[in-house]
């Protein structure tokens, strides 16, 4: 398994993922005595229905429910991660498990990347510019950079949209992109041989599994791909189609368990819609010129073209929808419109290298899968900074091959740097939320205090089945430009650590999330409340 890896990857792989965990290292070191830290830093809520998932296979459960709500529920959830996880937090405990868990696969994930990368062919300096940027390459967001929100270039807030992101915020993304990289190299593989499609249908059951919309993403990636291959057979179509039908016993779940568990089908639901197409844009702005440029190298200037049209196209497209006050300025015939363009322009790429028409697929129909007409859009993200950076290295490398070799790797390194500044502020800025003691929701800590501690022991040991918090519901207090935790939210900690359910703990996991939570506060917890309004709020 880890044969055929030169030197120089297991150097890079080891550098990418301890680079990863600087800021929980820097966050270690400056813990104040007598706090608990739980490993968490961006996201929390988020990382707090992870824990949840996991204490419940800690527990010695396979199928899940979902403790941010008290709503009833048939317990039908089933994610392989989770449960991994959490079978490894009965040695290691909750928080070491979830870092351990994103240790493994990050590495995992690296090695598939570098067998993406080594067929671009060339050599090893080649390989290893392009494996680089793919891992820390972003856009301008360093230029636009804030602390806290959801605005601007993605690569400032969307950690699943790009690769160093990714690797430093949880393992249940590095599984994914890992198990992404395998099901197209085995795809690539499948053009020669039979032999890849049992793995290759074993990892996109895996992936179904633990992260639905990513197969999406891949299926209309495959369509571009179907477009950009001139060796596409008979044969491989069908060994292609073999690994994708590993995908449907983990859909044919997904549905059953859509149909019969309503606070599942709420979950599934909410609104990630993506972000304005200029952020996007922003956010890979560097890795998208380089990968034009790649292009019209290697595949044909018209398919270059083509890609700058398509972008431009989009953009035209949102201005306009923007400027009439449509929001929603992309329904269903129109993304039916924008997949034909794609597919159109993926023709303009035919070629006869399959990894080249696989970058250049992924990376169209990508941006076109953002706005596929779902509730889901963000989540299509994953992985599109994979196929921009391999190409852009690609790009990288084919300018240093052109110059003397003494200068080729110090050249090579100040444009993979310069295409790597914001994966370098979010190492600073993680560090810096632990310096502020302050998580990015502006609701939660980094070092919560040994009040806290003993809550998560003494629930832990005695929460029986329907037990449930009422906790208040975070408040930040906002001065000019700082932000601290006025109240923290302990609702998302009590039941991602210790196991309780609560009534309202997360935006997405609680059904009517919002009018619970101001129910709660005017109910329990505001001047006005009185002994009836907390007693409704209890029963």
């Amino acid at each position: 398994m880890f044969r055929g890896y030169p030197k120089w990857f297991w150097a890079l792989a080891a550098g990418a993922l301890l680079l990863s965990a600087v800021p929980y290292l820097f966050a270690l070191a400056i813990q104040p005595e007598g706090t608990l830290y739980l490993g968490v830093h961006s996201n929390f809520d988020d990382h707090a229905v992870y824990a949840a998932w996991a204490k419940q296979a800690q527990e010695g459960r396979f199928f899940f429910e979902n403790r941010f709500t008290t709503d009833r529920q048939p317990s039908l959830t089933v994610n392989f991660y989770f449960f991994l996880v959490g079978n490894m937090a009965r040695i290691a405990g909750l928080p070491l498990a979830m870092h351990l868990a994103k240790a493994a696969f990050g590495l995992l994930f690296l090695m598939a990347l570098y067998r993406l990368a080594r067929r671009l062919g060339g050599s090893e300096l080649s390989t290893a510019i392009a494996m680089a940027t793919a891992i820390f390459g972003a856009g301008i967001g360093w230029l636009f950079w804030r602390r806290y929100g959801l605005e601007g270039p993605t690569d400032v807030w969307q950690p699943e949209a790009f690769t160093f992101p990714s690797l430093m915020q949880n393992g249940l993304f590095c599984a994914a992109l890992w198990l992404i990289c395998v099901v197209w190299n085995c795809i690539l593989d499948a053009e020669e041989s039979w032999r890849p499609v049992l793995p290759g249908a074993a990892a996109a059951l895996v992936l179904t599994n633990i992260h639905t919309y990513d197969m999406l993403t891949i299926a209309i990636g495959a369509a571009g791909l179907l477009m950009t291959t001139k060796r596409a057979t008979g044969v491989w179509v069908g060994r292609s189609v073999c690994i994708a039908l590993g995908a449907l016993p983990a859909i044919a779940w997904f549905v059953y368990v859509r149909a019969n568990d309503p606070v599942f089908l709420a979950r599934s639901e909410t609104p990630t819609f993506s972000p304005p197409f200029l952020e996007v844009v922003q956010g890979y702005l560097p890795l998208l010129a380089l990968a034009v440029a790649a292009v019209s190298l290697w595949i044909s200037r018209r398919a270059a073209y083509g890609l700058i049209a398509l972008v431009g196209g989009m953009l035209l497209v949102q201005a306009s929808a923007d400027h009439a006050g449509n929001s929603a300025w992309l329904g269903v015939l129109g993304w039916g419109l924008l997949f034909i363009a794609g597919l159109a322009v993926c023709y303009l790429a035919r070629t006869e290298n399959s990894i080249y028409g696989l970058l250049f697929a992924w990376a169209v129909m990508g941006f076109i899968a953002l706005y596929y007409p779902g509730l889901f859009q963000r989540k299509l993200a994953m992985g599109l900074s994979i196929p921009l950076g391999l190409m852009a290295g690609w790009a990288i490398a084919q300018f240093c091959s052109k110059i003397s070799i003494r200068d080729r790797a110090p050249i090579a390194a100040v444009f993979v740097g310069a295409v790597s500044i914001s994966s370098m502020r979010w190492v600073i800025r993680e560090a810096q939320m632990a310096a502020d003691n302050i998580s990015n929701t502006t609701v939660e800590k980094i070092y919560w205090s040994e009040e806290v501690a003993r809550m998560l022991t003494y629930f832990q040991k005695n929460t029986r089945p329907n037990d449930a918090v009422l906790a208040m519901p975070g408040v930040p207090l906002q001065d000019e430009e700082e932000i601290v935790v006025g109240i923290p939210d302990l609702n998302p900690v009590l039941t991602g650590w210790a196991g309780v359910k609560s009534w309202a703990g997360h935006w997405s996991e609680t059904p009517d999330y919002v009018d619970r939570r101001n129910a709660l506060t005017r109910g329990l917890y505001s001047k006005g409340s009185t002994v009836e309004s907390a007693g409704a709020i209890i029963r």
